[in-house]
């Protein structure tokens, strides 16, 4: 299989993302489209004829000088470095066509001005690349991968960019298209909704559909309410320029694999996605060690370990993992797109602090499930010790302190009182007051206690919110 070096990748991943940055540029829904034909027996001398279209604004020849380096690192049997440019903008008149050979030292040689065709007021902008690649024995994974790309795009779910992807074969009666599914399943998405709330939609979807392969099942795409989400986001907003970095993180969190068994295959490992300005990247050195030096402990997770693959895709390795599959989005853009934005320790603050954020937004939601590692050790004695006490209680043969211990745990006089209510009573407030502080930063300084009830120094002048955190029996 080609790596992710692979110059073919590499240059259409160059093309696609300036033209969903011009997408974003423009203030008007748009459609962004990757043909791609290719000969019906791969062994033909035919080449791959690509096009990748955008109804974005006029695309700047600037852009494409960036690929010079691609173009003296391609050989030239695998691309002649030549493109064909179609571009107008929403006020032109007409519409141009250039060549570019990326290849030629001369630039007398190297860009060509082709015809002009007028629109005859006709109002539309846009911007079409075409080229051909060699027709390798490696095109049916080049187009795979392309595939997976588009729906690594889909997940992001950019407002007014639609998208679409051709695959046809050339010389055959049965040609192949690939259709790419735009609807969402979330009955909530909406036009309006924030980029945070496409990014959770897109993955859930993602997720559900098991990374749209073979493989999903009925059952994992009917279950989007099973779906545990945690949400974050920063940014560093330059309010003088209106522009600066934003980065949003998302997590979910699938239930025990007996709920979801289909999903019990490579549960045990994490693929992150990552994407930069709307487009799937290969995640950045900086951002990859932010996530492995997280404290995931303090969250429940176990981090045995992580590594960049041979796509450049972030991979996770968890020990003990007691769901049944935790899917992870990172996504780091500028308000303002086609601006320039170095990347710096600042960044690596920006996607460490959405992370925690995300981690934290779990945490608030499902307290329970996302216990520290020392708080679940400490739960485990919880059934224990709540017998142990239950049946003090109920053994002492004074009834003001039997009937003063039901009152504290909220049972009242006139029920039925059972070692098994007692002890459930107790065994409740004791995981509650453990994951309390399990949530807090300074434990030591304001622990809660097993019991509330009045201060018995009747002249405290302690206000309502303090007295209740003031209880006599400190467990």
């Amino acid at each position: 299989m080609a790596s992710a070096s692979s110059p073919h990748r590499k240059l259409l991943h160059f093309l696609v993302y300036w033209a969903v940055q011009r997408c974003r540029v423009s203030e008007s829904p748009c459609r962004l489209t990757v043909s791609l034909k290719r000969p019906a027996e791969s062994a033909s001398p035919s080449q791959l004829r690509v096009s990748v279209s955008d109804t974005g604004v006029r695309s700047k020849l600037e852009e494409f000088l960036e690929l010079n380096d691609l173009a003296r690192e391609t050989p030239v049997e695998k691309w002649d470095g030549t493109l064909l440019i179609t571009t107008t903008g929403i006020n032109d008149e007409a519409i141009y066509r250039y060549r570019f050979n990326l290849h030629e030292e001369l630039s007398s040689a190297r860009f060509t001005r082709l015809a002009t065709t007028y629109k005859n007021h006709a109002t539309f902008s846009g911007t079409e690349v075409c080229l051909c690649l060699s027709n390798e024995a490696d095109a049916d994974d080049l187009i795979l991968w392309l595939v997976g790309f588009f729906h690594k795009i889909l997940v992001l779910r950019a407002a007014n960019l639609a998208c679409e992807l051709f695959v046809e074969q050339i010389g055959n009666a049965e040609s192949r298209n690939v259709c790419l599914p735009q609807d969402s399943d979330d009955v909530h998405h909406s036009v309006m909704a924030s980029s945070s709330d496409r990014l959770v939609s897109g993955l859930k979807d993602y997720a559900l559909s098991h990374g749209y392969t073979c493989d999903k099942c009925d059952t994992c795409i009917l279950n989007r309410d099973l779906l545990k989400t945690g949400t974050g986001a920063a940014n560093n907003i330059d309010r003088r320029k209106a522009k600066g970095p934003h980065v949003e993180v998302v997590i979910l969190i699938a239930r025990a694999a007996s709920d979801l068994s289909c999903w019990t295959v490579n549960c045990s490992s994490t693929q992150v996605l990552y994407f930069e300005d709307f487009v799937p990247c290969p995640i950045s050195k900086s951002s990859f060690d932010v996530l492995v030096s997280v404290d995931w402990q303090s969250y429940g997770f176990k981090l045995k370990g992580g590594f960049i693959d041979d796509e450049g895709n972030a991979v996770l390795e968890w020990d003990d993992m007691p769901f049944a599959r935790v899917d992870i989005a990172i996504h780091t853009y500028l308000e303002c797109a086609m601006q320039e934005c170095q990347g710096s320790q600042q960044d690596r603050h920006l996607v460490r602090k959405a992370l925690n954020s995300a981690l934290s937004h779990l945490k608030a939601d499902h307290a329970g499930d996302f216990l520290s590692c020392h708080g679940q050790r400490v739960r485990e004695y919880v059934p224990d010790l709540a017998e142990s006490i239950a049946g003090l209680i109920l053994s002492s043969n004074d009834k003001a302190f039997h009937d003063e211990c039901i009152s504290l745990l909220g049972l009242g006089s006139d029920q039925d009182i059972s070692e098994g209510l007692v002890q459930s009573s107790i065994c409740e407030k004791m995981i509650r007051i453990i994951e309390l502080n399990d949530t807090k930063e300074n434990v030591e300084d304001n622990a809660p206690y097993l019991f509330e009830c009045e201060k018995l120094d009747e002249d405290s002048h302690l206000d309502e919110e303090d007295r209740d955190e003031d209880m006599i029996f400190d467990f």
